[in-house]
């Protein structure tokens, strides 16, 4: 972390319920406005003049402390999301869970969230709809306000609870977070327990970061991970769709993969196919030379979209799905989207994949079985078709992972350049 200094840092241990902040100002610590998104820049001038207290927070003083370039700029502040609409005339309110801000500017939406309180034990609370959980403590409601210092303490992790406050250029850790960053720890703030049943999929994110950043989860945290991976269950699957595309595309697929295999939450997530993929060492070295061919085309900026993705982590055990109905009788076209359809649709309990993804999966499936047909104008026509280069995508890899299909491919490699 060249440009990184800790010449502030105190020994740190779990942070108590508050505490004084450490705080790097600017001379200290390597984060420069040229990095920070303009329209984000815009925002927390906006606030400033209007007399709130406004921070960037989160993943983007994280990584700018690591030299990475943010993929946003997330805004937290002390005025409530009603007040945030008055002064921005291109910003919309979303979310019942979390009320949150929108505010659009041209190619980029900069969210503004307002500083939340810690968990409430006061009922009436509940009563009034600002907070709730489900019946295994899952917080279904959060819309208590509170201050920077709770709302810092209220985030998953240390390193993910720090602020960059534009009014003096400064850097503000209630929580640890620099120290651990230092030290190269994913540290859940509060009770890991406690944490991960409000919110699942913290578990997912706390794998994420370590494959990501290249850093240990910290023990305590591990070991309830471990115990708690089938809470997983619990979570939104149309949320987890989401956190499945981040998890694959986030350039670090690979390590991020071993780190669901090491803490077990590739079961809760992808039941019948983890279990598949551990039968057998072939099948599981498939999964993994895809991953390393999404890191290679994430780090060369290629665009991967979904239905890809999935295409390539499932091939083979689809393949497989396939090969039994085609013993019972079914053509092998038919087969395969049969396949297709019975294992994504059947994953949408855990990980709800949209059905026009689904159709997309089972067409670059299904179109492997042209690449055989090489007379006549079926080459032409399918080279033409609109499928035909995420089909080739996948041919291409499968054949070079099982050394098989050699001429084949070599004939379809020569029709493109042609």
């Amino acid at each position: 972390m060249e440009g990184f200094c800790f010449s502030l840092l105190i020994d740190f241990q779990f942070p108590p319920l508050f505490m004084e902040p450490v705080v790097l100002k600017r001379p200290e610590h390597n984060v420069s406005r040229r990095n920070i998104s303009s329209a984000a820049i815009k925002v927390l001038y906006r606030l400033k003049d209007e007399g709130y207290t406004s921070y960037i927070a989160g993943g983007a003083v994280r990584d700018l402390l690591l030299d990475r370039h943010p993929k946003d700029f997330d805004v937290v502040t002390n005025a409530t999301p009603e007040q945030i609409r008055k002064m921005f005339r291109n910003c919309r309110l979303i979310g019942r869970r979390f009320r949150l801000a929108h505010i659009l500017f041209r190619g980029e939406i900069i969210e503004t969230a307002t500083f939340r309180a810690p968990v409430p034990e006061d009922e009436t609370i509940h009563s009034e709809k600002k907070f709730s959980t489900g019946k295994d403590g899952m917080v279904m409601r959060d819309n208590v306000f509170g201050t920077p210092e709770e709302d810092a303490l209220r985030r998953d992790f240390t390193i993910n609870a720090l602020f960059y406050n534009i009014v003096d250029f400064s850097i503000i850790d209630y929580a640890g977070g620099l120290e651990d960053l230092k030290k190269k720890i994913i540290r859940v703030i509060g009770d890991p327990d406690k944490r991960f049943t409000e919110d699942p999929v913290r578990m997912i994110r706390a794998v994420r970061f370590a494959g990501t950043l290249g850093f240990e989860i910290e023990e305590q945290a591990y070991q309830s991970i471990c115990r708690n991976k089938d809470k997983l269950e619990l979570a939104a699957p149309s949320r987890m769709y989401e956190e499945v595309q981040k998890l694959f595309f986030c350039g670090h697929a690979k390590a991020v993969f071993q780190w669901l295999e090491k803490s077990d939450l590739l079961h809760p997530m992808f039941h019948d196919f983890s279990h598949w993929i551990e039968e057998d060492k072939i099948r599981h070295d498939w999964v993994i030379q895809t991953l390393e061919q999404m890191d290679r085309w994430r780090k060369a900026n290629l665009p991967v979209h979904p239905t890809l993705l999935f295409a390539l982590i499932f091939g083979e055990y689809h393949e497989f799905l396939a090969k039994e109905l085609i013993k019972s009788g079914t053509s092998p076209h038919d087969a395969t989207r049969e396949a297709v359809h019975q294992h994504l649709q059947g994953m949408c309990k855990n990980v709800r994949v949209p059905k026009q993804a689904i159709y997309q999966v089972a067409d670059i499936m299904s179109n492997q079985l042209r690449f055989e047909q090489t007379k006549g104008r079926r080459p032409q026509r399918f080279l033409q078709h609109k499928g035909f280069l995420d089909a080739f995508l996948y041919f291409k890899l499968s054949s070079k992972a099982h050394n098989r299909n050699k001429e084949l491919l070599t004939y379809w490699i020569d029709l493109r350049k042609k």
